[in-house]
């Protein structure tokens, strides 16, 4: 399945993990709400703490997605996808590896 990434901290977090969050806070939630409370709040959505070593640049580039894509969560996690993907080929090419 797709990952979806903390805009605060990068962590990354199964789409499917969005449909359980109301067990993980005690509360009845829609995917959409979920997925609302997730976008704004970050892992701590779901009663976690965020990574002590916070990768800004997934986590910015997640934030943009979600500005761009709003609800489309399946297009963000393809769109990030895509975006870590790119960022090992850049990462390859100037180590000399390409």
């Amino acid at each position: 399945m797709s990952d979806i990434r903390c805009t605060k901290c990068g962590e990354p977090w199964d789409i499917d993990t969005l449909h359980e969050m109301g067990d993980w806070v005690g509360e009845t939630l829609t995917f959409a709400q979920a997925r609302e409370r997730f976008y704004r709040e970050g892992c701590r959505a779901f009663r976690t703490v965020h990574n002590v070593e916070i990768d800004t640049t997934r986590a910015s580039a997640e934030a943009v997605l979600v500005d761009l894509l709003g609800d489309d969560v399946d297009g963000v996690a393809a769109m990030l996808e895509d975006f870590e993907w790119i960022e090992a080929e850049r990462h390859a090419f100037q180590a000399g590896e390409l």
